[in-house]
């Protein structure tokens, strides 16, 4: 076996392993739609995953739910751009969604909870 095969076997092998870890925790089943993903968690998974968030992760969350661009974000919370945009990388990451539409899909029953 060659050098490189076998730092990839090992490398491949370390992340089944830690995977395999985290995978029980994280795990959430998903259909696939037209815009993104479509998580399948009940109202209370999603407050739960919402409220993971830090205050001002979640300050950011109802904006960028409310339709506001993330420059539009930026400025109601009075931070830079980047700043901005750091706090969406955190909320994508932490509710598990790539996008701002499948954010909108798969959250948006909340912020009508929070208007209502």
């Amino acid at each position: 076996m060659r050098f490189l095969d076998r730092i990839k076997e090992t490398l491949l092998k370390s992340k089944s392993a830690t995977v395999g870890v985290h995978e029980k925790e994280t795990t959430v089943f998903s259909t696939q739609t037209r815009y993104g993903k479509k998580l399948s968690l009940s109202h209370g998974e999603k407050t739960q995953l919402v409220e993971r968030l830090t205050p001002r992760e979640k300050e950011t969350f109802f904006i960028l739910l409310g339709g506001y661009s993330l420059k539009e974000t930026a400025e109601q919370l009075n931070v830079s751009y980047s700043t901005a945009n750091t706090y969406q990388t955190a909320i994508y990451k932490k509710l598990n969604v790539n996008s701002r539409a499948e954010l909108i899909i798969n959250f948006r029953d909340l912020c009508e909870v929070r208007q209502g």
